[in-house]
This record gives C-alpha cells, structure tokens and sequence, in this order.
C-alpha cells in the first residue's frame, strides 16, 4: 500500500514539474526573440508581427520587448477591439480563465502589440494595442483595449476595457466594471465604483460620484455633479 502511495506521488510531483518546466525549456540572455516556443528570454526581446504565426507559443519577457512596427498601427482602420462587443461580464476576472502567448515584465514598445499578452510594467503603443491583462501603465497614440487593467491607462482617443482597477484618461473611456476613476471627455460604465470626470458622464449602475456638464446614473440625469450610494 506504501509502495503504490509513494509511486502514485512520484508520478504526480513529477508530471507537475514537468508543466511547470514547459513554459522555459528555452533561456536565453542578453537578446532574443519572440518568434518562438517555450522560452524566456531575460534582457531585450526583438520580432515584428509575432501574431501571424500559426503555431501556439509562450514567450516571458523580463527586461525590455521592442515590437517594429506591430499590428497596432493597422487597428484605426480594423473592425473594432476584441472586446468591443462584449456586453456584460459576471463576477470577478479570473486570470486562470486565460491562456497567454506572451508575458511581459518590463517594457514593451511598439507602434501596437497586439495579442494575449500580459503586460507587468509599462507598455508604450504609439497607435493601438490590445492585450488581456495590464498591471501597471500602458499608453497609447490612439487606443487602449484590455481585459482586465490594473494601473494606469493613457490613449490619445479611447480607453477600453472590461475590468478596470485604476485609472483611465483619454477622450472616451469605457469600461464594463469600473473601480477607480474615470477622466476624460466621454466617460461610460456599465458598473462603477469611484468617480467619473469628464463633459458627458453615463454609468448603468453607480456607487459614487460624477463630475461634468452632463451626468446621468441610475437614479438621475443632472448637470455638473451626480452621485448614487
């Protein structure tokens, strides 16, 4: 009976270091690319369009990933964000739910990355990009699409994103479920939890306070200053 627990353990610590070893069966250092499987390369990451490769990937970044140009500089004239039609989200973000091709931990330049990528640090789209999961700043030319952000989103036109702890600045912003503060021109929530600043500010369901020339809640529409507890 001892024997069979310790073989039935020693299979199963063993297939787990097996997966845990999977996503780095390849290190390199100093430079690398993103064109490939399985790797982590620590130190400066290099490729263009890593999106058009058929072939399922996972590449960790620590350091410094520069993506010339990236597809992002092709999203103004594309058929809206991959969250752009996504109406309602239940419960909380669940990053097990996701499968990334990309984990960054530093930071990503490009003129837009776009893909599952999570991005750990500060990622500078010059135009667009668009990502599952932001901790920490990402800014860009034109538009921010994420998942889940938590930080800092900065666009020169629309912020977008389905769960948002932090802050969104830019023209428009729009995100399903809000938990910090919304600044900018045209402000949405479908869910918020802070404070909306902007000319037009709109929340389905609120809990806390709107500043603007036009703020409209649940409860009411009003000019200048709104709120709902």
């Amino acid at each position: 009976m001892h024997t069979r627990r310790f073989i039935f353990t020693g299979i199963i610590l063993f297939s787990i270091t097996m997966f845990s070893q999977a996503y780095d069966k390849k290190i390199k250092y100093v430079f690398g690319t993103f064109h490939t499987q399985n790797t982590t390369i620590n130190g400066i990451a290099l490729g263009a369009f890593p999106e058009l490769g058929n072939k399922q990937r996972f590449v960790k970044t620590n350091g410094i990933r520069l993506e010339i140009p990236g597809l992002g500089f092709l999203a103004p004239i594309g058929n809206g964000s991959p969250i752009s039609r996504v109406l309602i989200v239940n419960g909380k973000f669940n990053k097990k739910d996701y499968q990334f091709d990309e984990v960054i931990n530093g930071i990503n330049i490009s003129t837009g990355t776009i893909g599952k990528i999570s991005f750990n640090g500060v990622t500078l789209g010059t135009i667009a990009q668009f990502g599952i999961l932001n901790n920490g700043i990402a800014i860009a030319g034109i538009w921010n699409a994420m998942d889940k952000s938590n930080g800092i989103q900065i666009s020169g036109l629309l912020n977008e994103t389905l769960y948002s702890n932090g802050v969104q600045v830019s023209i428009q912003n729009a995100s399903l479920l809000m938990k910090g503060v919304q600044i900018g021109g045209t402000n949405y929530g479908k869910e918020i939890h802070g404070i909306q600043i902007g000319l037009i500010n709109r929340s389905a369901k609120t809990k806390g306070i709107q500043i603007g020339l036009w703020n409209v809640n649940e409860k009411r529409k009003l000019p200048f200053f709104n709120w709902s507890f």
